[in-house]
């Protein structure tokens, strides 16, 4: 399966960022949306005027990366499947940081 840019970003991520685990506490918005605004808030503040669209894109790619099987959603966790692994594993830790560097420049 095909991965968009934002979605190969976010599995590098939480690859890279946390070893494949993230740990979370949703409020009153979906897990999806709770773990993308806690994404977003590394690299923009709240005010940003694209902020909002950043959350939105990522929310988008941790719902895709749920449905292709890279992802899996359980309780206050998201875990890499090893499916995910392998594909984050695939993005050297100097491509991420230059990803990671375009993505705090938005």
């Amino acid at each position: 399966m095909s991965l968009t840019g934002v979605e190969k970003f976010v599995l590098a991520y939480i690859y890279h960022e946390y070893g494949g685990k993230i740990y979370y506490q949703s409020g009153s918005s979906s897990p999806e949306e709770y773990l993308a605004e806690f994404i977003a808030e590394e690299f923009l503040p709240r005010k940003n005027p694209n902020f909002n669209r950043v959350v939105n894109g990522f929310a988008e790619a941790i719902r895709g990366l749920r449905e292709k099987g890279y992802i899996s959603m359980t309780g206050y966790e998201v875990n890499l499947t090893e499916e995910g692994k392998g594909e984050a594993s695939k993005v050297p830790q100097e491509e991420y940081r230059e990803l990671k560097k375009r993505f705090s420049k938005t």
